[in-house]
């Protein structure tokens, strides 16, 4: 009896979820970002900002601007297998003395906001109310994650190739010389070795973490570095073979059920299968639009290596986008990503005369992936933010600088080099790289109890560039 009523209860709620869908009055964003671009607090903020609207700086959100926004609530999440994101951890995090930052994302998680809205005035139909709910889902998922989704258009032995190509170069080939020339020396026609098999898949799970330790952002699989709750370890017993260059495909399709070729192939082939199609298909492709937050400061103060690592990184990740305008109809069955921001996150570390240059700088990085939604209908934003703004500015004998607390909570200060809107000149690089950027202590003195709201830079804008037509 109760396991019907809650068959019946989850029925009731996929049915509400799907009129609202078909009323427009449901949207799921996916907020996704490359390594360390601050998805949880970014999140954290996001819903905060909603929250304590009446306390919160939105003049750029115009529901907030014209007095359309009447309340917002948090909702239980009532989709099924998705955990509840710990808003209220992140919240009690930043508040406490001293302050600290949320949790960073481990696995996919997710909240549910309703927005109560007034109607918008004009409206024909005397039945109407004065006043509609918005639902809003904001999804959280790894970065690394979404960098799987391009293995499953690719084979195992075109992987493995480009994997030779990328760990070829550097800084990679420099991060474990002894483990790529093991996997360079394997015979893709030998029998497989379990035990030796064990061996590289950690020495190659330690790579891919010192990759991202080096702030580099193309990692795949992601899963090897954050492995889901429920993930079996058997789906990551497979590595790149880096020696297939000289052998032909007929030597492939030959190649015993007990080589390192087909075996590896066949731990490949589970792990797409078994993990990345999955998530596709009941995680990412129910999203509606898609924030991609991205670390840029950081990675310009890596050098180009860096730069161009994440410039492929985001147009490998834009292309697992489904872009394009649909009827609402249509989407109850096979939705689409309709719109896409790309976030600049951090820029409270760098002036507020560069905000715009940090803006322009993201927008020339992901250029290719801006033709390809273009090419579908879809006008692609870029936008230069900071979730919690952790700094000020002051006068340094004449120069701007950037003041604020460290991680032990004692003050610094720091005059930058200029921010480049475009990929900086050989000269320009040196300063760029030199350039030590301190870790900052969230802002001291936040309050629940008195309904504070975050300090940000330009969250509005990204609310607005989000949802702010669904508000209409």
């Amino acid at each position: 009896m109760r396991r019907t009523r809650a068959r019946s209860e989850q029925l009731s709620r996929q049915a509400g979820i799907q009129l609202d869908r078909l009323r427009d009055r449901r949207l799921c964003i996916g907020v996704t970002g490359l390594s360390r671009s601050g998805k949880s607090t970014f999140i954290t903020s996001l819903a905060n900002q909603l929250l304590q609207h009446k306390n919160a700086s939105l003049p750029g959100f115009s529901p907030v601007l014209s007095g359309q926004l009447i309340d917002v609530r948090l909702h239980p999440l009532e989709t099924e297998g998705l955990a509840t994101f710990p808003y209220q951890g992140g919240w009690d995090r930043l508040c406490s003395q001293p302050p600290a930052w949320p949790e960073p994302t481990r696995d996919t998680s997710g909240c549910l906001l309703e927005l109560r809205l007034k109607q918008k005035a004009g409206r024909l139909n005397p039945f109407a109310r004065d006043h509609f709910s918005l639902w809003l889902e904001i999804r959280d998922y790894p970065g690394e994650w979404l960098l799987d989704l391009p293995l499953r258009e690719l084979s195992f032995r075109d992987w493995s190739l480009e994997c030779a190509h990328l760990y070829a170069q550097e800084p990679r080939a420099s991060l474990a010389p002894q483990l790529l020339a093991a996997l360079a020396k394997l015979d893709p026609l030998a029998d497989m070795i379990p035990a030796q098999l064990e061996k590289l898949q950690r020495d190659f799970c330690a790579f891919l973490g010192a990759c991202k330790e080096q702030g580099l952002s193309q990692l795949q699989p992601g899963r090897f570095l954050l492995p889901g709750r429920d993930d079996d370890p058997q789906l990551l017993a497979f590595v790149p073979a880096l020696n297939l260059t000289d052998l032909s495909d007929e030597q492939l399709k030959g190649a015993s059920k007990t080589s390192w070729y087909a075996m590896l192939r066949k731990g490949y082939q589970r792990y797409v299968s078994e993990l990345v199609e999955p998530f596709y298909k009941h995680f990412f492709s129910r999203i509606d639009r898609q924030l991609v937050l991205v670390d840029v400061v950081q990675a310009l103060n890596g050098g180009p290596a860096h730069i161009d690592d994440m410039r492929a990184a985001l147009t490998r990740i834009t292309d697992s986008f489904h872009y394009g305008q649909q009827s609402r109809l249509l989407q109850l069955f096979r939705p689409r990503i309709d719109r896409v921001l790309y976030a600049a996150t951090k820029i409270d570390q760098v002036i507020s005369d560069d905000h715009e240059a940090v803006r322009s700088f993201l927008a020339s990085l992901v250029s290719d992936a801006y033709r390809h939604a273009e090419y579908d209908g879809i006008a692609p934003s870029c936008e230069a933010t900071s979730a919690v703004r952790c700094s000020r500015e002051v006068d340094a004998g004449g120069d701007r600088a950037i003041s604020g607390l460290n991680a032990q909570g004692q003050p610094i200060g720091y005059v930058h080099p200029r921010f480049p809107s475009r990929l900086p000149e050989p000269e320009h690089w040196q300063q760029l790289m030199d350039w030590r950027i301190p870790a900052l202590q969230p802002p001291v003195g936040l309050s629940a109890r008195n309904g504070d709201a975050i300090p940000h830079i330009r969250l509005d804008t990204v609310l607005n560039l989000l949802l702010g037509d669904k508000c209409l």
